[in-house]
């Protein structure tokens, strides 16, 4: 078997730089990046790039095979923001530490740690990148709860997620079809023993439902953060020297670029000031 090798950089240098920026700096922002560039994957391969006389059941059946794992990474990008998210706020600042603490679901252990030598993950990586159970709603909303005082998830939008991350697994770990068991538990027991029909449109659905909850998740729960954090440096005023780093952290936490191609905003002093509560004499 071929040892596996990473993905080295082509003519689309630009974009991944990009990518790779948002995915350090702006889980959100990355999540629709990632989003959008595998719904433009599955719209390659739709019925007006092909020749009429390709659109056979030939072209139909490699379509849904193509179609089914772009839907099982789309799942993933959504659970990789979830944790991120989480991982990249515990990093910027220490005004979450003592609600971690208090976090039962996040453990260390020798394992872990040793994962970590000679390379720069880090502490909320380290923490949460590891840990189980984030494809149930109710799980991740009493995470964020404990943390953030925030749900992501709301209630209306439960039902539809959990029979998401059903056909996840269906995906993922029955070759698309869907068992008796699973079907039942999503309600739908006419794909008892069927393959889901993945189409463009059912993925371009998916992602419109699940960039709601990033976008609410990054802008809502991402600025309630940065106003925690900013308010406990209210008695003793601003100074953008001494914030800057922490500051940038939490203001790209709280951005959502709902574009592809466009670059993560620059932050500057002039937003900091602005973010700083109100009433506080300007010591810069």
């Amino acid at each position: 078997m071929s040892r596996f090798e990473f993905s080295s950089f082509d003519r689309d240098t630009a974009d991944r730089k990009r990518d790779e920026k948002k995915r350090v700096e702006s889980p959100g922002s990355f999540f629709y990046a990632q989003g959008r560039g595998l719904l433009l994957a599955a719209d390659y391969f739709k019925d007006g790039r092909l020749a009429e006389d390709a659109r056979t059941g030939t072209a139909i059946k490699h379509r849904q095979r193509i179609n089914l794992a772009i839907f099982g990474q789309l799942m993933a990008s959504f659970e990789y923001f979830l944790k991120d998210f989480v991982a990249k706020a515990i990093d910027a600042t220490v005004h979450l530490d003592s609600s971690v603490d208090k976090c039962d679901w996040m453990t260390i252990d020798k394992p872990k740690v040793l994962a970590t030598r000679g390379n720069t993950s880090s502490v909320g990586a380290m923490l949460v990148h590891s840990s189980s159970r984030w494809h149930s709603p109710t799980v991740v909303n009493d995470r964020y709860q404990q943390l953030f005082q925030r749900r992501p998830i709301s209630n209306a939008e439960t039902e539809d997620l959990e029979k998401l991350w059903i056909a996840r697994h269906s995906v993922a770990h029955n070759a698309g079809f869907v068992t008796h068991y699973d079907a039942s538990r999503m309600g739908e027991q006419r794909l008892s023993e069927q393959s889901i029909a993945m189409t463009i449109k059912f993925l371009e659905e998916t992602f419109q439902f699940l960039v709601e909850i990033v976008r609410r998740t990054t802008e809502d729960i991402g600025q309630k953060i940065l106003e925690d954090w900013l308010g406990t440096l209210a008695d003793i005023g601003p100074d953008y020297a001494r914030d800057k780093s922490t500051y940038r952290k939490l203001k790209l936490l709280s951005t959502f670029v709902e574009s592809r191609p466009q670059d993560l905003p620059k932050v500057t002093e002039s937003q900091y000031l602005q973010d700083f509560p109100e009433g506080q004499p300007n010591l810069i």
